[in-house]
């Protein structure tokens, strides 16, 4: 794939996590005398604990099973028609999705929290 390919696809793909693991306005209870370390521990629960989160680990899983099926029938055309490239190693790619699966909802927990702390 290329860099600009790669970098479109996760703004996109960024964008919607975001939305998907934010709860909804309403669904926010915040208590501002608790410490960070309790603030964290109740917004990596509540960011996972909606209606919205299971959207984004749907379209986490739709997303790792895409790039899988890519990378096999590349290989597949490839091979059909006696062309000697290299197409990757698919679980680079899914492992990169992974971490930055992960580093957003860090993010969105951490972010959370500190507002919710002070």
């Amino acid at each position: 794939m290329q860099f600009t390919s790669i970098v479109v696809f996760a703004i996109v793909w960024g964008g919607l996590m975001i939305y998907f693991l934010t709860p909804f306005h309403g669904k926010i209870v915040r208590n501002p005398h608790d410490r960070f370390t309790k603030a964290l521990q109740v917004s990596l629960a509540r960011l996972i604990l909606h209606k919205k989160a299971i959207l984004a680990f749907l379209l986490l899983l739709v997303t790792l099973m895409s790039i899988r099926s890519y990378v096999i029938s590349a290989e597949e055309y490839d091979r059909l028609h006696a062309i000697n490239r290299e197409t990757g190693d698919p679980i680079f790619y899914m492992s990169g999705v992974v971490v930055y699966f992960a580093i957003l909802y860090l993010f969105l927990a951490v972010r959370w929290a500190l507002k919710s702390s002070k």
